[in-house]
């Protein structure tokens, strides 16, 4: 996951950057926002993937099908 959050974030990085330079920006604005929609986009997707994987944290142990229980257990020979 965090590969995935570094490439989204990279890549709002470059749209900026192509952004930036079709506008014709100047230097220290491109370089401010270039890095603002960097740490943006990796915290927000940071944040998210920690949402996604604690929903099985909040899941109610009952919901669990007896297939996943006979997993669970140890075979004893």
């Amino acid at each position: 996951m965090h590969k995935i959050v570094n490439i989204l974030a990279m890549t709002a990085l470059v749209t900026t950057l192509g952004a930036g330079l079709w506008q014709d920006w100047g230097l220290f604005t491109t370089m401010k926002r270039m890095v603002l929609s960097y740490m943006g986009f990796f915290f927000l997707g940071s944040i998210l993937t920690l949402a996604v994987a604690s929903v099985p944290m909040f899941e109610s142990k009952e919901n669990i099908t007896p297939e996943i229980k006979k997993k669970k257990t140890r075979k004893t020979a």
